[in-house]
């Protein structure tokens, strides 16, 4: 009897920790982008779920229970756009979108990508929010969860599809760098920022929409399934994964299904460093200077003239300086170690490392946190400058512009950081603060994929905000009905006293004329 309530209690715990198959689209083809999607697919694989990756860099060894979609096909992509000519401007967020529409046409006419659209059994999916609203598709032609990553933290455009946007009154939108509180001309711009964006979003709807309907109807078709229309597929979102963290993000209010998991791409075990690294930065007494402009913007896209002239900045400093650069660099100073690739999460957990020279992308961004380096920010574009001047703020970074001739900037600003240790101790503390997280956000991710899957949607976490068109919202409607019954009360009191008054004047009038 004991070994059949140990057999039947054995069965209630294996059934109760159900295993889900999640469908995770990454194709952005860039190595941050795919950082973001690995950290996802890690999560729900160490849950016990299964998960079908597709993603433009295909891990070289085979996981248990994980099957890849190669999707490298989107890397030609990458190579044709060239990130340091783009600008936070309109041209550039039209470049982006296109480029975003582009990996989207791209990676669903890959075949094993189509098949498992067509055919493939989910239980959710799981995409990007990039620049591309027509991704509702996978959701809408799947018929499952559909949740959404957003790699950076929650802008207005993404806020509106989940719930009523609050921030913009409050929050500098990632264009405004603004301070806070804000004043009033750093609120006029946030609106009409905002406004801008707004138009321009509503102006590429029927564009967005008619791609949506190109790729995923005959998606639907195939798979036997009715395409719902765009806007009801589009605000579907069962749940938002925000890669962002208080400690660095302004606060705001936010709808339950947007969960913050801040740093969740970042390994809690940090591997070891190769053992030439390792005793070079042990040997460095003087500390350590890493240099890396992320994936994307390459070191070797530099004039040579700015190479020089930032190795001769190096060369004058007494520590160690390790640079990622993606070419072959002839009379180093003996200072410089330069490689094509860095361990950067296992160079910046070394305790000799004392400043971190990055673009300012989020995630470099969240790392240093996670470690505790102060960095000197280059930012070039996107969310680059509005991390920069949040970091600056924040005490634990200084930054510079990026142009031809930073190298001097660069020294003054260098030289500040490694003799003002000010900034290396808000590092450390701010550090403290990021890591002190009552759940991992690996096991936010497992949880509340979990719940959306069980519960069909998650439709107990979402914003009831859209359930109300917008007059109704913004309390046109009761503002209207108040005014017209003011209006109503206004004349109705009106037409009473001049009643009354027509009364008694005439009343007085009759008198005087009988007393006559």
């Amino acid at each position: 009897m004991r070994c059949l309530g140990l057999l039947f209690f054995l069965v209630c715990v294996v059934t109760s920790a159900r295993a889900y198959h999640v469908l995770c689209v990454f194709p952005v083809p860039s190595r941050s982008h795919n950082s973001l999607g690995k950290g996802v697919v890690d999560a729900l694989l160490g849950a016990g779920h299964e998960v079908t990756w597709a993603t433009p860099f295909p891990p070289k060894e085979p996981t248990k229970g994980l099957k890849i979609i190669d999707v490298s096909a989107t890397i030609s992509l990458g190579q044709m756009i060239d990130m340091h000519q783009v600008r936070n401007d309109i041209p550039g967020i039209v470049k982006i979108k296109t480029f975003a529409t582009n990996i989207t046409r791209l990676s669903l006419s890959i075949p094993a990508l189509q098949q498992a659209v067509i055919s493939g059994k989910y239980d959710a999916v799981v995409t990007e929010s990039f620049f591309n609203d027509a991704e509702a598709g996978y959701g809408a032609v799947l018929q499952v969860p559909w949740i959404m990553l957003s790699g950076v933290s929650v802008m207005p455009p993404l806020e509106a599809i989940v719930d009523e946007v609050r921030s913009v009154t409050t929050i500098p939108l990632m264009f405004n760098n603004a301070p806070i509180p804000m004043g009033f001309w750093d609120r006029l711009i946030n609106i009409i920022i905002y406004s801008a964006m707004a138009i321009f979003q509503r102006l590429n709807r029927p564009k967005t929409a008619a791609l949506y309907e190109s790729i995923f109807a005959p998606l639907a078709a195939a798979r036997g399934v009715t395409l719902p229309p765009f806007e009801e597929a589009l605000y579907n979102v069962s749940l938002v994964f925000v890669n962002s963290h208080p400690v660095f993000t302004p606060p705001m209010s936010l709808s339950p299904n947007i969960v913050e998991i801040g740093g969740y791409h970042i390994n809690p075990e940090t591997p070891p460093l190769p053992k030439d690294l390792q005793q070079l930065l042990d040997s460095s007494s003087q500390g350590v200077v890493y240099f890396s402009m992320g994936s994307v913007l390459k070191s070797s896209r530099l004039s040579e003239r700015t190479r020089r002239e930032i190795l001769e900045v190096f060369g004058s400093i007494p520590q160690t300086v390790l640079w990622k650069f993606e070419e072959e660099l002839k009379d180093l100073p003996k200072n410089v170690i330069v490689r094509s690739w860095m361990p950067q999460s296992s160079i910046l957990a070394h305790p000799n490392v004392k400043v971190f020279i990055t673009h300012g992308g989020l995630l470099s961004i969240l790392e240093t946190l996670h470690y505790g380096v102060p960095i000197l920010a280059v930012p070039v574009f996107g969310d680059q400058p509005s991390n920069a001047d949040r970091a600056v703020r924040s005490g634990f970074a200084k930054s510079i512009q990026y142009k031809p001739d930073m190298a001097k900037d660069m020294k003054v600003a260098l030289n500040d950081m490694l003799s003002n240790d000010s900034y290396y101790k808000r590092a450390r503390y701010l550090s403290k603060v990021f890591g002190d997280k009552v759940v991992p956000p690996a096991k936010l991710i497992s949880h509340y994929v979990k719940v959306a899957i069980e519960t069909k949607g998650a439709y107990h976490l979402r914003s009831k905000s859209l359930l109300y068109p917008w007059y109704q919202r913004w309390l046109v409607d009761i503002i209207a009905a108040l005014l017209l019954a003011c209006l109503a009360v206004y004349v109705v009191a009106r037409r009473v006293l001049c009643y009354l008054w027509t009364s008694v004047n005439g009343g007085d009038n009759k008198i005087k004329v009988k007393k006559n």
